[in-house]
C-alpha cells in the first residue's frame, strides 16, 4: 500500500498496489497508474475538439487548430468513438453496409467559373452529401414502420 498516492477518482488515500503495477482504490475500485493524469478538458476546449472533429480534421490538424498536445486529443477523440459505440441502437444487429455519395447537377447548367475551377471530391466540398444505412438481419425498422433516428 502506498501512503503518499490518492485515488483520482475519489480521492481516497487507501489503495492496494497490484501486480500489474497500477493501483486499485479500496473506496471506489478504481484502477490507476501513478503519474497518468486523467483528461482534463476544460468546456471550451472539449467545444474546439469536437467542433474541429466533426470538420473532419486530423489529429495533428486539431492540435494546431486548437493549441493542445496531439496526445491529449487522441485520448480526447478515444472518449468520444467509445461513447459513440457504447450508444449503437440495436437496430443495428447483424450485417450493416454504409454507402455516401454527393449530389451536384450536370455540368452543362454549371456556370463557366465553376466550369474551369472543377470539383473537389470528399470531405471539404461543397456538395450535398447523402448517407445510407442498410442494416441486413437487423431489427428492421422498429415499431409501426417508423425509422430509428440516429
Amino acid at each position: 500500500m502506498s501512503q503518499k498516492a490518492v485515488c483520482p477518482r475519489c480521492g481516497s488515500a487507501k489503495i492496494w498496489e497490484l501486480s500489474s503495477g497500477k493501483r486499485r482504490c479500496a473506496a471506489c475500485r478504481y484502477d490507476f497508474r501513478l503519474g497518468k493524469l486523467g483528461l482534463q478538458l476544460t468546456p471550451f476546449q472539449w467545444r474546439q475538439v469536437l467542433h474541429w472533429f466533426l470538420r473532419g480534421l486530423s489529429v495533428a490538424q486539431i492540435a494546431e487548430e486548437t493549441g493542445l498536445r496531439q496526445e491529449r486529443i487522441m485520448r480526447a477523440l478515444l472518449l468520444v468513438h467509445q461513447a459513440m459505440a457504447r450508444d449503437v441502437p440495436p437496430v443495428f444487429s447483424g450485417v450493416v453496409e454504409v454507402d455516401e455519395t454527393y449530389l451536384v447537377g450536370p455540368w452543362h447548367n454549371k456556370r463557366l467559373s465553376v466550369r474551369l475551377q472543377g470539383t473537389k471530391a470528399g470531405r471539404g466540398t461543397t456538395k450535398q452529401a447523402v448517407f445510407g444505412i442498410l442494416c441486413r438481419g437487423g431489427q428492421g425498422l422498429g415499431r409501426g414502420g417508423a425509422g430509428h433516428e440516429v
